[in-house]
């Protein structure tokens, strides 16, 4: 039996911050299945421990507890916009796994390294290089918290890792480009997704038998005249997880929206943002663009799939997005995606199969809004997609990315 150390910030079991908890969670999960003996060390946990910190034996059956071997919190403090805690962080659980012979220690994201690590987010100086706008460039190379970072995340790749997994080609560029790590030392292995069981409660609630009216403009210049007032039932639904809300694309998803409202096309938009009340540049933009009848923001959703199971399409214009596995959830749950060149999940995008690719150089929101109108324009072919793109989730399965991982970890 192989032994596997896993190095994590924040422990979690369910109430996922990102896609990278829910990476980590369910590769553990697969490992546990598969019987390999797990050790975790993190700096959180939401897992009930002992009074030293430890997780010895499971008191009840749970598919993500039963099984591992222990959980350790490490006492250190751990602040990732502190680089010198991190390395402290490292430092004490080196000492605690000195004599404990592990195959593999994994860690995640850009840390001090010790074995292996799995990468899910962009490095700083990709950040820096993708910020065109020259004055806020400038004032972003001289923030002293980032500076600071950078300067630690290119130590750490200069020490070396024995292996780097990440999660998209995208991702794998930035490395290669901005750290000089050669191709071969770093792998692709894209997140996976669960599959419901059973198809037809996705299916349930999709447009593919809505009639071409309800989802076109009467002459394709004016608004139907179901458009003015309340909501339309038969209203063609996109919908955004922004709970970043410039980065994941919002300001271009508003735009394209602008641009669908002025050609008089009969749509409702949802967006996950919690912090739209706040956001006073959002709510005036939503007012220039005549849109605010069409758009209904929603706060943190405790069940993601009833999100999913509200929308038709999902749109992911996100400017910097190392995969966005929304993007594949959406697609398990049979509602195809508009996804931004810029995030990795359009790399498992086949253009007009399975879902919409557009371009982000040089006016994104009417090349989005040209992919959007493509839906609105032709729902004949919309089921044809629908059942593309959920046979694409089927096969982005979090089994196939545990099996992928095995695989490359066995070859080192």
């Amino acid at each position: 039996m192989k032994k596997i150390a896993f190095i994590i910030r924040l422990l979690q079991k369910d109430k996922f911050h990102g896609g990278g908890e829910k990476l980590f969670f369910n590769l553990i999960k697969r490992f546990v299945a598969a019987n390999y003996e797990i050790d975790i060390y993190c700096g959180k946990s939401d897992i009930n421990l002992d009074s030293h910190g430890v997780f010895q034996t499971p008191q009840n059956d749970n598919d993500f507890l039963d099984g591992i071997n222990k959980i350790v919190v490490v006492d250190e403090h751990y602040d990732h916009l502190k680089p010198e805690t991190m390395e402290n962080f490292y430092d004490k659980v080196k000492n605690l796994i000195k004599d404990e012979n592990y195959d593999y220690v994994i860690s995640e994201n850009i840390t001090p390294p010790i074995d292996i690590t799995f990468l899910q987010g962009h490095s700083l100086l990709n950040r820096l290089k993708r910020d065109k706008n020259p004055l806020e460039a400038f004032f972003y190379n001289f923030r002293k918290v980032k500076k600071e970072r950078m300067k630690f995340h290119n130590k750490w790749f200069n020490e070396g890792y024995r292996k780097i997994f990440v999660v998209s080609g995208i991702l794998k560029r930035d490395i290669v480009e901005n750290y000089g790590i050669s191709e071969d030392k770093i792998f692709v292995i894209y997140p996976g997704v669960d599959i419901p069981d059973e198809k037809e409660q996705l299916t349930k609630n999709c447009h593919s038998e809505r009639p071409m009216g309800a989802w076109e403009s009467h002459d394709n210049t004016k608004p139907c005249d179901c458009f003015a007032n309340a909501r339309n039932d038969n209203s063609f639904v996109f919908g955004l997880s922004a709970p970043g809300f410039k980065i994941k694309g919002g300001f271009i998803f508003l735009k394209a929206l602008g641009l669908l409202k002025k050609k008089g096309y009969d749509f409702k938009a949802k967006i996950i943002y919690p912090k739209y009340t706040k956001n006073l540049g959002v709510k005036l933009l939503i007012r220039l663009l005549n849109i605010e009848k069409n758009v209904e923001f929603l706060s943190y959703q405790q069940n993601i799939q009833e999100f999913y199971q509200s929308i038709d399409v999902l749109v992911a214009p996100s400017i910097e997005d190392t995969f966005n596995l929304a993007v594949l959830e959406s697609m398990a749950s049979y509602r195809p995606c508009i996804v931004s060149a810029n995030a990795g999940a359009s790399e498992i995008i086949k253009n007009g199969e399975n879902g919409f690719v557009f371009d982000m150089k040089s006016n994104p929101e009417q090349k989005l809004a040209d992919k959007m109108t493509l839906f609105l324009k032709n729902p004949d072919s919309y089921n044809d997609i629908c059942e593309k793109a959920f046979e694409t989730a089927k096969y982005y399965s979090w089994q196939r990315t545990f099996e992928q991982f095995v695989n490359e970890l066995e070859k080192l």
